[in-house]
C-alpha cells in the first residue's frame, strides 16, 4: 500500500474504514577533501527517517558535511508543501550559519524535491543554494495524491493540475543558472517525468534490469553515487553496486 494512502488512512480513519482499506556500500569514488558546500537531504512524504538518516551518513562518510530533514505535518509533508518550503529555507539559514558556508548543495528525495524547487524559486533560494538534486521526485505531481488529497493539504499541492503545481512548473520550471539534477527509477511510476531545465537520468540507463521501488531510492547504492558524482560536478556515474 502506498505511503500517501497510508496518511489518508492515518488522518480519517473512519474514512478508511468505510472504504474497507486496512492498515497493516561504498561509492565509486569519495570525493576529494572537503566538498565545497555543505549538503541537506530532504525527505519525501510520510519520509522514512530511518532510511533518510542512512543516505546522510553516507554522504557523510564520502566525506561531506551532511544534514536531513523531514517535511512538515504529522506524518511528514502532509501540510501544504510551501510551508515545508519555508522550514526548509530556514533550515538552510541554520546550516549556513552554523558552517559558514555561503551555499548549500540540496538532495530532495519525492515529495522533498517539489519542497526544494519552491525554496530556490520563489523564496529567494537561488542565492543560497549550490548543487541541486532532486530524486524520484513527481515533477508534474503523482495521481496517487488523490488518495488523501481531502485529508492533506500537501497530497492535495501534488495532485497533477494543483493551483501549486501549476505555479512551479510555469516556464521556467528551474531558476536561469542553478546547475540542476533529476534522478529517478523506471520501476517507479511519475517520477518518470522529467524536469525541464534540470539533467534527467534514471538508474536503469546505466544499471539495466536493476529493481528500485519508490520506497527504497534513499538506501540504492546505484542512485547513491550518481547523487555524490553530481554533488561532486562530475559526470553521473556508476558501477552498480548491489545494495
Amino acid at each position: 500500500m502506498s505511503s500517501l494512502v497510508r496518511i489518508a488512512c492515518s488522518t480519517a480513519i473512519t474514512l478508511c474504514a468505510a472504504t474497507g482499506i486496512l492498515l497493516g556500500q561504498n561509492g565509486i569514488a569519495a570525493a576529494d577533501g572537503p566538498p565545497r558546500d555543505p549538503v541537506l537531504v530532504i525527505g519525501g512524504i510520510a519520509a522514512d527517517e530511518g532510511r533518510l538518516e542512512s543516505l546522510r551518513a553516507w554522504l557523510t562518510e564520502q566525506g561531506y558535511t551532511a544534514f536531513s530533514m523531514v517535511l512538515n505535518g504529522n506524518p511528514s509533508g502532509t501540510a501544504a508543501i510551501s510551508d515545508s518550503a519555508q522550514a526548509l529555507a530556514d533550515k538552510v539559514a541554520g546550516i549556513r550559519q552554523q558552517t559558514g558556508a555561503a551555499r548549500v548543495d540540496l538532495v530532495g528525495h519525492s515529495m522533498g524535491g517539489l519542497a526544494q524547487r519552491y525554496y530556490v524559486k520563489f523564496l529567494g533560494g537561488l542565492d543560497s543554494v549550490g548543487m541541486y538534486v532532486d530524486f524520484g521526485t513527481p515533477e508534474q505531481g503523482d495521481d496517487l495524491a488523490r488518495d488523501c488529497a481531502l485529508v492533506s493539504p500537501g497530497c492535495r499541492d501534488m495532485v497533477p493540475g494543483s493551483d501549486f503545481l501549476s505555479r512551479l512548473n510555469a516556464d521556467p520550471a528551474l531558476p536561469p543558472g542553478l546547475t540542476a539534477y533529476h534522478f529517478w527509477s523506471e520501476s517507479a511510476g511519475a517520477e518518470r517525468n522529467p524536469l525541464p531545465g534540470a539533467t534527467n537520468v534514471s538508474i536503469q540507463s546505466f544499471c539495466p534490469g536493476r529493481t528500485v521501488s519508490h520506497g527504497q531510492e534513499p538506501i540504492d547504492g546505484a542512485l547513491r553515487q550518481l547523487i555524490d558524482s553530481a554533488l561532486r560536478s562530475a559526470p553521473p556515474a556508476t558501477d552498480c553496486p548491489v545494495s
